[in-house]
C-alpha cells in the first residue's frame, strides 16, 4: 500500500482540529467550585433561554437576585399547551365570606400576639416593575448547576418511587419523606386559609424542610392532583438557606406535570410586587418576637380557577381549571395543614434537619412553630372552623403535632422537632 506524507500545512490543520475539540469539550471552573464541560455548558444555556422569559428590563437587588419584569400576557403560564387562548381574570368573580357560630364570635389575634409579616423585598429598595408586568426570580448557571438534571430543575424528583405513589396518611411506606401534619378528609371543599408561624428550620446539604397547605383532589394514586403553598427552606432550588413563600402544582402525583413557583406552565401571576419564591422575612425568634403569614386559597365559583390570596389583601394569582382533573370540576376531597421533611438518611443515620422552630410542639407558644386561624371554605363560599380534624405523624420521636383550640386562635397546632437526637437515630 502506498505511503502518503503529510506537508507541514496538513500537519498544522490537523493540530488546530484536535486543539478545537479539546478547548470545546475543556472542563472549566465555574466559581471556583464546580466544573463542566463545554457541552454542558451548551445545555445549561439553551435551559436558560427556556426558563427565562425576555424581560422588559431587570432589577438586581442587595443580595444579588436578579427580578425580571415580565409581560403580564407573555409569562410562563402560557406557554402550556391547554392555555394557549387563556383570557386573564385580573380579579376573582368573588371572595369567601367568613361564617361565625354563636359561640366563636371572637376577633382575631391582635399584633401584640403575634405580628403579621411585612413583605418589603431587597429588590423593591431598588425599583419597580411598570404596570401590566409581573415579577419573577431569575434563573441562573448557579442554580441549575445544584442539581442532578437541569431538566427536571423545580421538580419535586424524590417525592416516589415507582409504582409507590405519594401517601401522607400511610406511614407504613418510607419514601425519604416525613410529616406532621393534621388533615380533613370528605369534602367537598372549595379552599382553605391559614396563617402559618414563619421560622428559619437549620436544612441538611441536599434536603429541605417545608411548613404548607395541600388542597387535594382525588384519590391517593397515579391521578391524584394538589395544589401547595407555604414557606420552605430550600438550599438546592434557591442556593441559600433562607426561608421562602413557595407554590406548587401536579396534575399527576408528581410524576410529569408540576413544579415550584413559575419555573413552569401553570400558575397564572397577575401581581407586580409579589412573586412566588420571595424571601419571608422578618423571622421568628425563640422566646421572642413571633410573625406570621396568611394564605388563603379558594375555588372561583363561576370560573373554577384555584386563587391564591396573602395577608388578607395580596391576589398573587391562580391555577387556571384546564391544569387539572379532579380539581377542575370538583372541590377538593382533602385539605392538609403541616410539616414535612425530606430525610435521606446520610450515613444511615436519621437526618437533622429540622422542621418548623426545630423545637418540639410540647413547648408551645413562642417556642414550637404553628398554624393558627385554620379554616376551610365550603361550597357556599363560607369560611368555617375544620370539622373532624385528625392528624399524622411519620415519627413522634423526630417530629411532632399537637392540636388545639381557643376562641383567639381558632383551630391551631404547634408542630415540629429537631430530627436526629438520643429518641430519634
Amino acid at each position: 500500500m502506498p505511503v502518503r506524507f503529510l506537508t507541514l500545512h496538513s500537519v498544522v490543520r490537523c493540530l488546530m482540529v484536535v486543539l478545537t475539540v479539546m478547548v470545546t469539550n475543556i472542563v472549566e471552573p465555574v466559581d471556583g467550585k464546580v466544573n463542566i464541560s463545554g457541552q454542558q455548558k451548551q445545555a445549561i444555556e439553551f435551559r436558560l433561554k427556556q426558563l427565562n422569559k425576555q424581560a422588559l428590563n431587570s432589577i438586581e437587588s442587595s443580595n444579588g437576585e436578579i427580578i425580571d419584569c415580565i409581560s403580564i400576557a407573555k409569562q410562563p403560564a402560557f406557554d402550556h399547551p391547554m392555555l394557549k387562548n387563556h383570557t386573564i381574570q385580573m380579579t376573582p368573580s368573588s371572595y369567601p365570606h367568613e361564617v361565625l357560630a354563636e359561640e366563636n364570635n371572637a376577633p382575631a389575634p391582635s399584633n401584640d400576639e403575634e405580628q403579621p409579616e411585612n413583605i418589603v423585598h431587597p429588590w423593591q429598595l431598588v425599583g419597580e416593575c411598570p404596570e401590566n408586568t409581573i415579577p419573577i426570580k431569575r434563573i441562573t448557571k448557579e442554580d441549575l448547576l445544584r442539581v442532578d438534571d437541569i431538566k427536571n430543575y423545580g421538580k419535586k424528583l424524590n417525592i416516589s418511587r415507582p409504582h409507590q405513589f405519594y401517601q401522607p396518611t400511610d406511614t407504613s411506606v418510607d419514601n425519604g419523606h416525613e410529616y406532621a401534619i393534621t388533615y380533613v378528609n370528605g369534602g367537598p371543599y372549595r379552599g382553605t386559609k391559614a396563617q402559618i408561624n414563619v421560622w428559619k428550620p437549620r436544612v441538611e446539604a441536599g434536603e429541605s424542610s417545608i411548613s404548607q397547605i395541600w388542597i387535594v383532589g382525588g384519590k391517593f394514586g397515579p391521578g391524584l392532583n394538589t395544589i401547595e403553598a407555604g414557606s420552605h427552606v430550600n438550599p438546592t432550588l434557591y442556593g441559600d438557606d433562607n426561608p421562602r413563600f413557595f407554590i406548587y402544582w401536579t396534575r399527576d402525583n408528581y410524576q410529569n406535570t408540576g413544579c415550584y413557583n413559575l419555573i413552569c406552565p401553570g400558575f397564572v401571576q397577575i401581581n407586580k410586587r409579589l412573586t412566588p419564591g420571595y424571601l419571608l422575612t422578618p423571622i421568628s425568634t425563640y422566646n421572642g418576637s413571633q410573625f406570621k403569614f396568611t394564605v388563603q386559597i379558594w375555588k372561583d365559583p363561576k370560573t373554577g380557577n384555584w386563587w391564591l390570596q396573602l395577608n388578607e389583601q395580596e391576589l398573587i394569582g391562580y391555577w387556571p381549571k384546564e391544569l387539572f382533573t379532579n380539581l377542575a370540576d370538583e372541590g377538593a376531597s382533602t385539605i392538609e395543614w403541616g410539616g414535612e421533611v425530606v430525610n435521606t438518611k446520610k450515613d444511615g443515620q436519621h437526618t437533622t434537619t429540622e422542621m418548623g422552630s426545630g423545637h418540639f410542639p410540647s413547648e408551645g407558644f413562642g417556642k414550637a412553630s404553628s398554624f393558627a386561624l385554620i379554616k376551610i371554605i365550603d361550597m357556599n363560599n363560607g369560611i368555617i372552623d375544620p370539622v373532624g380534624v385528625q392528624t399524622l405523624v411519620s415519627r413522634p420521636t423526630c417530629y411532632d403535632i399537637k392540636t388545639g383550640y381557643d376562641k383567639l386562635y381558632g383551630v391551631f397546632f404547634y408542630y415540629g422537632g429537631p430530627g436526629r437526637n438520643p429518641e430519634c437515630l
